[in-house]
């Protein structure tokens, strides 16, 4: 039994030593930034550890590693264990904070999409940081996310199959100016350096090159011929407009020390590529540069480097590009419209001048999403903007360029469904789809509204009519439109109906949309009471308020340019008959001045005053707002006498005070076309020889 217990001893303290000796070794690389290395050990060690404080730190540490390489829902599950060991726990290791503890796990959340839960974390750790940007963007990640993902742009992004393998693939940059050659950053089998990256786990980066034909099928991808890739990582890759110069990073990971990344430049002599001349730029000795991009002159440049003195990470910067002498002066920060406490990476400048770039900092879906900045006009940029989704997600997303002046090209992004860890995506924007359509009616009378056919729906933009049709069947029409332009629709009849047109916008349309628009025609009456045309008291002096009533019937003149109306002014019976007489003169004729302001012929305008002499007759809407009327009822001066009290009598005085017009005529400029002919030939038969041939 001795020898027996003794046996059990020293295999639990192999164990024991076995699973520290996987502690140690994972410690080792994780402090060494070689996390997929250290979470292989940590993952091997993970189910023998019995004690929770070693389990909680081994959880957190391996959830680090987890989330570096992008095994969001691993990190996950990783940071919710260290996280209930510490809040359940009496455990008092600095290196188990539980505020930043919280923090990963938020993270981790956010990045694998569980948003809700991710802004329960952020609250937590707010409470004790309340001032701390990363749980601040954080959350505002977790809130922006959902609302986009619902409401997406109209970008379509499709994975590359054809170019992207189970490896890193990213950073695509143009090679050649018919856009057919693609240059990219890879780990995959074919790389030059025989070792892996101690950080990354994957093989050392190299930049390769795709073509297209004119086909459209894709080439297999080959290192990019010359001396460019190296033993070490070669990426972030950037050809010059003219296509005979390459910018790129390389960076020089040991496992004793790191040689700062750097941007080196190569030169094209005849089809291959020179040994690439490391880029020096002025006061940025000693300290990480990268993520080369030209402009279209190619003589300014934007990088990216954490020198220190920047805003947080890596900060965008912009200098003077001296190709000849491979060398950057005038070194600036693009300041805090473009950079962030976060990181700011791979820059691209289009032809136009905008700015594209990612950040971690800015606040967006989670990860590096890519933001875009309109020039400002003084050498810098205007605050960016988030490309939102479907370019955005929570993963990261960088690297992003443009075919030309088209809404279309290529991204890299981690995000779920791709072939590897990074893959490159393309993107194009579909035209957008914008439509007018609606019923014409004739809603003469409100109770029983009636579709027509057959009325002529012209469409017409600022300048002039671009589209005309006539309604159908059902008094249905439709037409497709342009975007960011204003137009209006027109609907007449005959010569029995008022026109009437409808003005309305396509700016600011960001998504497919269809206009709803229907178009209300009414039969022109005798004569049309004009509502709430107010005077001053015993003058002809317009009120405010009257100028709507009389804006509309403007619109209306300008609907039917081929009416003439005649304005009609009465009053109620208080005060003399004349005086009344030249009181409605002159408020008819006060109408007839706004109008001739607003634009109208004057020869299509009539006054006339009736004064006291034309009582008003009560209609089923006059009834209808006073209930002491009834159709038919003529407010003439007896009448209103005879009501029981002086609100009714005011009221009634108040229906006599009224402005209206009536018709005169419809053919106003109308030229009869048939008449012309017919003159004309009359005309032409005057001039012709006389025949005599019948006097002799």
């Amino acid at each position: 039994m001795k020898k027996f217990i003794l046996i059990l001893f020293v295999l639990a303290s192999a164990s024991l030593f076995a699973q520290q000796g996987l502690i140690d070794k994972g410690n080792d690389a994780y402090d060494n930034y070689m996390f997929e290395i250290a979470a292989n050990y940590y993952e091997r060690a993970m189910p023998a550890i019995k004690n929770n404080e070693e389990k909680a730190l081994v959880s957190l540490k391996l959830g680090v590693c987890y989330f570096e390489i992008g095994k969001f829902s691993q990190a996950e599950a990783c940071f919710s264990r260290a996280f209930n060991l510490t809040l359940y726990s009496k455990i008092d290791n600095p290196e188990l904070n539980k505020a930043e503890v919280l923090l990963k796990y938020a993270d981790a959340l956010r990045m694998s999409g569980t948003y809700e839960k991710a802004i329960d974390i952020y609250d937590m750790y707010l409470q004790s940081a309340p001032n701390d940007y990363r749980a601040i963007n954080g959350k505002e990640s977790c809130i922006n996310a959902p609302k986009w993902i619902n409401r997406p742009t109209r970008y379509k992004v499709t994975n590359v199959a054809a170019f992207n393998s189970s490896k890193l693939d990213f950073a695509p940059a143009w090679a050649s100016k018919d856009f057919r050659s693609i240059f990219f950053t890879t780990s995959r089998d074919g790389t030059m350096g025989n070792r892996n990256n101690y950080k990354s786990g994957q093989k050392f980066t190299d930049i390769f090159e795709v073509s297209q034909d004119r086909k459209g099928s894709w080439s297999e991808p080959v290192p990019v011929g010359g001396e460019i890739n190296s033993e070490f990582d070669e990426g972030a890759a950037f050809v010059s407009a003219k296509g005979t110069e390459v910018l790129f990073t390389r960076c020089e990971a040991g496992k004793k020390i790191d040689i700062p990344c750097r941007i080196f430049m190569s030169t094209k002599r005849g089809n291959a590529w020179a040994v690439p001349t490391e880029i020096t730029i002025d006061g940025f000795e000693g300290w990480e540069v990268g993520y080369p991009a030209l402009n279209k002159q190619g003589n300014e440049i934007i990088f990216a480097s954490n020198k220190a003195g920047g805003y947080g990470g890596m900060d965008l910067y912009k200098g003077s590009f001296d190709q000849k002498n491979a060398r950057v002066i005038n070194v600036m920060n693009l300041g805090y419209n473009i950079n962030s406490i976060g990181n700011e990476v791979f820059p691209n400048i289009r032809d136009d001048g905008r700015l594209y770039f990612s950040s971690d900092g800015r606040g967006g879906m989670g990860g590096l999403d890519i933001f875009v900045a309109e020039p400002d006009g003084n050498g810098f940029f205007k605050e960016a903007e988030n490309m939102k989704y479907p370019i955005n997600s929570s993963y990261d997303d960088f690297g992003i360029i443009f075919k030309g002046n088209i809404e279309e090209g290529y991204f890299s992004s981690n995000r779920p469904g791709g072939k590897g860890g990074d893959d490159i995506y393309s993107f194009y924007l579909p035209p957008l789809v914008v439509k007018v359509q609606g019923f014409v009616k004739d809603t003469t009378d409100l109770r029983k509204i009636v579709r027509l056919k057959d009325a002529n729906v012209s469409l017409l933009d600022e300048q002039s009519i671009v589209g005309e049709i006539l309604s159908d069947a059902n008094g249905a029409f439709q037409f497709v439109l342009e975007p960011n332009k204003n137009y209006s629709l027109k609907a007449m009849v005959d010569e029995n109906y008022f026109a009437n047109s409808v003005a309305f916008t396509t700016k600011g349309v960001e998504y497919d949309t269809v206009i709803y628009i229907d178009l209300n025609l009414a039969k022109i009456p005798l004569i049309i009471e004009l509502p709430n045309i107010e005077y001053d008291l015993g003058k002809a002096t317009l009120r405010p308020e009257s100028t709507v009533s009389l804006d509309g019937l403007v619109k209306t003149l300008n609907d039917n340019p081929h009416i003439t109306i005649e304005m009609r002014a009465h009053t109620d019976y208080r005060g003399s008959d004349e005086s009344n007489q030249i009181l409605s003169e002159n408020r008819a004729k006060s109408c007839v001045d706004y109008l001739i302001l607003k634009g109208i012929n004057p020869e299509r305008l009539f006054w006339k005053g009736f004064g006291e002499s034309s009582p008003k007759e009560i209609n089923e809407n006059d009834a209808e707002r006073n209930k002491f009327l009834k159709v038919g009822d003529v407010l003439t001066e007896d009448f209103i006498n005879a009501l029981p009290n002086r609100d009714q009598m005011e009221a009634a005085h108040q229906l006599n005070r009224r402005t209206e017009f009536s018709v005169l005529r419809k053919d106003w400029n109308l030229i009869d076309k048939h008449t012309v002919v017919e003159t004309e030939e009359e005309k032409a038969k005057e001039r012709k020889p006389k025949d005599r041939s019948g006097e002799f």
